[in-house]
């Protein structure tokens, strides 16, 4: 854990503003040295930092929540959603000139405990519950997360499903089965095993943390690796590079809720004041759908000029359907994606994107795990992992063309 960066709390003022607060933390925020997904300092943290009371920081960080720059997380705290850009240099109070972005950020990662572990505990036996079967760069780089940590610190870490080689669900007898025949210090649940097996979990004795893809939180502790929120960012930008018609391209699975995509791209759209157009199709990964859910949107007598694209599976396909039609990303038509760390695929284009470190979600489950099955004082709370925004060159569909308009 780093040492937190000294606080030098103001004299208590009564006359700071909730406003004066929030414009403080848009200036600190937008300094270069914050990005999305970093958690702030709690709310009583600030307040002495600012010299004022709980409330009034905490009007300040619902402000900027509802404008979308930060993320309150139940039991997790605040995070940036998106870093701001503070205009005319910014409007911080003469009287926080001296603060630093690191001073409101937290200074704990949750990734170590203060205390040496016993001797017993220096190399432990761990399980990740999850489905064998699912082969995928998501789950091989979680998994290699995992094992980045792990296996150098001499712990051992050994993959177990929740189905059997036939696709088919083991019963709880079979699991409890399992979890006597084969104990560990501590396990990693996949939140769909975690629902199926949670009584059987509970009655090791042992930790055991779950992980996922989307909120809410059902276990705790628990992490989630948050791809859904990512629509509302991705939207956003979007809307902020000039579209006005932005249409939303997701993954359709049995076992997915698309739902809470469709609530966040809608949001964003609530925010910008556009309430007359809101097209979300969700599609398998299948490349006939795919082409029939772009020619519905692409064709019909109001076409979208922005495309968020939700999953990066889907966006191989929905190049190739684009580059047959003739449609230029960032030129014809302003693209945003939800990108995985080191996809690549052959491509032309710089894409914009909202992107996700599996491995690095991978070393914080391992650390997290450790952390709490090596001290019986360390506390594991649960807290979701944002993506990060890369500008690209593919959601500035309509920027070029109101320069041009302007200059005539």
């Amino acid at each position: 854990m780093s040492k937190p960066e000294k606080t030098n709390p103001q004299p208590a003022r009564s006359d700071i503003s909730a406003e004066e607060i929030a414009a403080t933390l848009v200036d600190l925020l937008s300094t270069g040295d914050v990005r999305a997904g970093m958690r702030l300092r709690s709310v009583r943290d600030l307040a002495d930092l600012f010299g004022t009371d709980f409330w009034r920081v905490h009007r300040a960080i619902l402000q900027l929540t509802e404008c979308g720059i930060l993320a309150k997380r139940h039991g997790s705290g605040t995070f940036v959603r998106r870093v701001p850009v503070a205009a005319d240099g910014g409007k911080r109070s003469p009287l926080f000139r001296k603060l630093k972005a690191k001073q409101i950020l937290s200074a704990d990662d949750g990734a170590r405990t203060r205390r040496r572990p016993l001797a017993q505990h220096r190399h432990l036996d761990f399980q990740i519950w999850t489905d064998v079967f699912w082969d995928s760069p998501v789950h091989k780089s979680i998994l290699q997360g995992v094992a980045d940590v792990l296996t150098p610190l001499g712990h051992r870490v050994t993959t177990c499903g929740g189905i059997d080689a036939t696709g088919t669900h083991l019963d709880k007898k079979q699991v409890e089965k399992k979890l006597r025949a084969h104990p560990a210090d501590g396990y990693l649940v996949l939140d769909w095993v975690a629902d199926s097996y949670a009584e059987q979990f509970n009655a090791t004795g042992k930790l055991w943390l779950t992980f996922g893809f989307s909120g809410p939180l059902r276990h705790q502790p628990g992490m989630i690796l948050d791809c859904m929120e990512a629509a509302e960012r991705g939207t956003r930008a979007l809307i902020e590079g000039g579209c006005r018609r932005v249409a939303l391209l997701g993954y359709f699975a049995e076992d997915r809720d698309c739902d809470f995509e469709r609530y966040y791209y809608m949001h964003a759209l609530r925010y910008a004041g556009i309430n007359d157009y809101q097209v979300a199709e969700f599609v398998p990964l299948d490349a006939t759908q795919v082409r029939r859910a772009l020619a519905g949107m692409l064709d019909s007598p109001h076409p979208p000029d922005g495309l968020y694209v939700a999953d990066d599976n889907l966006l191989p396909l929905v190049a190739k359907e684009l580059e047959r039609r003739g449609i230029v990303p960032g030129r014809d038509l302003g693209v945003a994606t939800l990108w995985n760390e080191n996809l690549s695929f052959d491509s032309p284009y710089e894409w914009s994107r909202m992107e996700h470190s599996p491995q690095q979600f991978g070393r914080a489950l391992a650390q997290n795990l450790i952390a709490a099955a090596q001290s019986a004082n360390a506390r594991l709370g649960s807290f979701i992992t944002l993506a990060d925004w890369k500008n690209g060159k593919t959601h500035l569909r309509s920027l070029k063309k109101r320069r041009t308009r302007k200059a005539e």
